[in-house]
């Protein structure tokens, strides 16, 4: 029996350590290396070491990423285009995975077939632009988040419909008895519940709206570009070479609000993928 658990135990050892050897050169390093050479002057920095620098350059680095990029205007235009976009798919994939998981008729299994065939079809970009200029909003953040909307609902949609199917229906059948309206009995009852999807589902469409690049590239001008594309600008607006100093500085400003919005949900998002996984 000890041996057993010795073995068990080495077997799990072994485990940890080739995850945490993966988790090092997999995401320690490319950490490393964005924020170390964001410390350092364009002709070290170029170099792409691991290195720590020989003079520190975070402040002059920084400094000339907010001039250049124009960092406030595109982290304003970022935050309305992901609040927006992240809380109209929400307001419409939740009810909507929900009728998707109680209906049992032909038409809503032909609509959900319908509305989750998003997952696996590029967006239409060329002709969302073109869509765009006819009714005369392309260039502003509302075709943008319009634009999002349609990219992305269908991801929502499957991925609360196979969580909002797993949900007992008691609690739905008693708030029925009770009066309650079909509305009364989704906010109060059915939401709480699918309250673990939402919230990871929150995080996931939150990464991949701020990190959006195609979208705001077509369907933004000017001063409503978002920070990828500001990234996009600063280092193709660069006569000479990259200027990579720039280039980390602005990457580490783009991703550390998605870091902090992780740290401080992640906890959450196990538990709502935990959950997920037990009740299927």
């Amino acid at each position: 029996m000890n041996r057993a658990v010795r073995q068990s135990r080495t077997l799990e050892a072994c485990r940890m350590a080739v995850l945490a050897t993966a988790a090092i050169v997999l995401v320690g390093l490319p950490l490393w290396m964005v924020v170390i050479n964001s410390f350092k002057g364009q002709a070290e920095a170029a170099e792409l070491s691991l290195g720590l620098p020989r003079a520190i350059e975070a402040a002059a680095n920084y400094g000339e990423v907010f001039h250049q990029s124009r960092f406030i205007a595109g982290f304003m235009s970022s935050l309305l285009v992901t609040m927006a976009s992240v809380g109209a798919l929400l307001a419409v994939g939740a009810p909507a995975a929900w009728a998707f998981a109680r209906s049992r008729s032909r038409v809503m299994r032909l609509a959900y077939s319908v509305a989750i065939v998003g997952v696996i079809l590029p967006p239409a970009v060329v002709p969302m632009v073109f869509l765009m200029r006819l009714v005369g909003i392309q260039g502003s953040q509302l075709a943008l988040i319009l634009f999002t909307l349609g990219l992305r609902v269908s991801l929502v949609v499957f991925l609360m419909t196979g969580f909002a199917r797993a949900l007992p229906r008691e609690l739905e059948e008693a708030a029925a008895v009770d009066g309650a309206s079909r509305l009364r009995t989704f906010v109060q009852v059915v939401l709480p519940m699918m309250s673990p999807v939402v919230r990871t589902v929150f995080v996931i469409v939150t990464v991949l709206t701020w990190n959006d690049f195609y979208g705001p590239l077509f369907l933004l001008q000017g001063d409503n570009a978002t920070l990828p594309v500001g990234l996009y600008r600063l280092s193709s607006g660069i006569a000479q070479a990259t200027a990579w100093n720039y280039v980390f500085a602005h990457v580490v400003l783009v991703s550390l609000p998605l870091i902090l919005l992780y740290a401080f949900v992640q906890r959450r998002i196990v538990e709502g993928v935990t959950a997920g996984a037990i009740r299927g």
